[in-house]
């Protein structure tokens, strides 16, 4: 078994890490009544058993550069009501680039309101807010039929907060407004298209009552997306006047992404639910549906947790006005015909179940250690999920595929 370490990597040598826990204590040490710094890093190793396919980048080599990383994430605080916030992301994977992460002005102007304004995290999810912090949850890989499908993970705008507690119940109550421009991510695999999401609009509710804690989200969009390698084949059904098939290829529409989350702890187990259904108008984005559910055990300093999560796309539907001409080479038009079935072969269309096991040792109070299993088993032929994709009129398109996922990892907060 090889083992593939970048040597350009910080995040990668432990010499490194010791001196950025050290220069974080004394910056963290003398800083001003106006001033903190805090941060997080991740250093998570992982191996697929898989000769050919791969997972979230993840191949039959240890790797570590896949979802190490590190943050810190500097506050200002400008007066009593008004601060500054940044989140600076140093990520190791290519998928993902570094940089800002956050950066906005929140305003509390008395502790039941909040309002913040710049970039912010679209809250889809339970941990949409602390994602990166991999110590804020039990998992190495939090489920990737939910996490990992994001459209678009952050945005620019602002929301408000308001949050209520009475004796035995507290209520928090969100709304956003703003827009999103970047990459696309589909099952976890970023594409080659550059999407505008504006009229961003969302909701969020928490309740929370003694241990039990329910959350519901809606959250809203206005969707346009350039595929780069899909606008040949758009100009040449646009030219020869195949307007439904040309109609189909475009990816302008309303996202709506609807969820509900349900937890409860105590001071010896945990058990999470979660649910997220992503809507869209496109004919060629079909309809996600994703959920969870998980149960942790606490031992002192310990705790162990099994994850069945499953995620399931619905059918993408091709035009017909080219369907005459798929099976007659000898048409002048079957280039063209080929070429957009062959768009739609691509388009994931399955469903991906995963079971994960996982074990956590609180080592000191601001580090974990974390081992984790994970088996990967489509039920449904192709979820997205494993690459390279096997299309639908390939041979083997009816197999499911499957692959074991092995992660290590350290989480550090500071």
């Amino acid at each position: 078994m090889q083992v593939r370490i970048y040597s350009g990597m910080a995040l990668t040598s432990a010499a490194m890490l010791t001196g950025l826990n050290m220069i974080a204590a004394d910056v963290c040490a003398n800083t001003s009544d106006r001033f903190e710094l805090s941060g997080f890093a991740r250093l998570v190793g992982g191996y697929l058993d898989s000769h050919q396919q791969t997972v979230e980048g993840y191949e039959n080599s240890f790797a570590l550069d896949q979802q190490s990383l590190l943050a810190l994430q500097p506050t200002w605080h400008l007066s009593d009501q008004l601060a500054l916030t940044a989140q600076l992301l140093a990520h190791s994977s290519d998928s993902r680039r570094s940089g800002v992460e956050w950066l906005y002005l929140s305003w509390q102007p008395e502790p039941a309101w909040q309002f913040r304004a710049g970039k912010l995290r679209t809250p889809f999810f339970s941990f949409s807010d602390s994602l990166d912090v991999g110590y804020s949850y039990p998992w190495i890989t939090p489920p990737v039929q939910l996490y990992n499908s994001l459209l678009f993970p952050t945005f620019k705008g602002a929301n408000a907060s308001y949050t209520w507690s009475g004796p035995d119940l507290a209520v928090q109550l969100e709304g956003l407004y703003g827009y999103y421009k970047g990459d696309v991510v589909m099952a976890g695999s970023r594409i080659d298209a550059q999407t505008e999401v504006s009229n961003m609009t969302g909701f969020n509710l928490n309740l929370s009552r003694n241990n039990l804690r329910l959350r519901l989200s809606w959250n809203s969009g206005d969707n346009h997306t350039e595929i780069a390698r899909l606008q040949p084949l758009q100009d040449a059904l646009q030219q020869t006047g195949m307007d439904d098939s040309y109609n189909s290829l475009q990816a302008d529409g309303k996202i709506q992404v609807y969820g509900a989350g349900l937890s409860y702890e105590d001071v010896s187990s945990f058990y999470r639910a979660e649910w997220v259904k992503i809507d869209t108008e496109m004919d060629l984005a079909p309809q996600l549906t994703s959920w969870y559910a998980s149960a942790g055990q606490l031992f002192g300093r310990w705790s162990g947790h099994l994850t069945f999560a499953r995620s399931s796309y619905s059918s993408a539907t091709p035009a017909d006005e080219l369907a005459a001409f798929r099976d007659d080479p000898a048409s002048p038009l079957y280039p063209l015909a080929a070429g957009y079935y062959q768009a739609y072969a691509n388009i994931p269309r399955g469903g991906l179940d995963s079971y994960t096991l996982g074990l956590r040792w609180d080592f000191r109070l601001n580090m974990a250690l974390k081992a984790e299993l994970t088996e990967l088993r489509e039920h449904n032929p192709h979820s997205g999920f494993f690459s390279p994709a096997v299309a639908m009129d390939d041979s083997s398109s009816n197999v499911k595929q499957r692959a074991t996922l092995y992660q290590i990892g350290w989480e550090w907060v500071f």
